[in-house]
């Protein structure tokens, strides 16, 4: 056993930040808004894992779809519980940005193709999906109540960064830091620093950097074996199960 934190350790725990996070949203005057802040990892985490398994997955056809069939049950979900809750229903939808981000770095991948029309074709259908995932991350999509891209600002680029640079984890982590500076100017900056601590960790999204060590922790080993299901079934069902009891406390 190699020293480090295997695939399975590292998802555990960004499992178990990611409920802290999500409570959060659901219980703020309980839970206090540093647990914000400091699970800004998850999400990058969860992304960079998605990166490195698109590399040593058996099928990548069956992973993509396996996203993309999430992402539209979870979308349809979020969409009932506003019909239930109104405004308090659910927003989260990871598994599509995921699945874009799996999209642009496959049509990326495919772009590696001998033939210059396909490298073309591929590179252009990824620009094109990655300028569609930044824009709805911005503007909501008039689907439902407004479909927009979780966290699509910070890890569309961060999931780009992380398959162009598999394979060196300090350049991974240059581009990472430097996207992470300019995610602060762009959240607004030393402005941030003047709001008091509370609405500092609130607007943290920035700090995509967090994820940086647990990258460096990551010993290339899968772990125990199963639970392969495990994520898209938790993911889902914590957020329903938080939500309900958000609307019921």
């Amino acid at each position: 056993m190699k020293i480090g934190l295997n695939r399975k350790q590292l998802k555990d725990i960004a499992l178990v930040f990611m409920v802290l996070d999500n409570a959060y949203f659901r219980f703020s005057a309980v839970i206090g808004s540093v647990a914000h802040l400091l699970t800004r990892f998850v999400a990058p985490l969860f992304a960079w894992l998605m990166v490195d398994g698109f590399f040593h997955t058996g099928s990548k056809k069956k992973y993509c779809m396996r996203l993309w069939i999430f992402a539209v049950f979870m979308q349809i979900g979020n969409e009932l519980s506003y019909l239930i809750w109104k405004e308090g229903g659910i927003n989260d939808n990871i598994f599509l940005t995921l699945a874009l981000g799996f999209t642009i770095i496959w049509f990326f991948d495919m772009a590696k193709e001998d033939s210059q029309k396909k490298k073309i074709l591929f590179n252009i259908l990824a620009i094109f999906i990655t300028v569609i995932s930044l824009a709805i991350s911005i503007v909501p999509l008039p689907i439902g109540r407004g479909m927009t891209l979780e966290g699509g600002m910070q890890l569309i680029p961060f999931i780009i960064v992380a398959y162009f640079f598999h394979g060196s984890k300090l350049k991974q982590a240059v581009f990472i830091g430097l996207y992470s500076v300019l995610m602060f100017f762009f959240y607004g900056g030393l402005e941030l620093c003047s709001q008091g601590i509370d609405m500092f960790c609130v607007n943290s999204d920035w700090m995509t950097f967090m994820v940086i060590p647990f990258i460096f922790l990551y010993n290339n080993e899968e772990g125990r074996k199963g639970g392969k299901w495990f994520f898209y079934i938790f993911y889902p069902v914590h957020l329903w199960i938080i939500a309900i009891l958000g609307n019921i406390l």
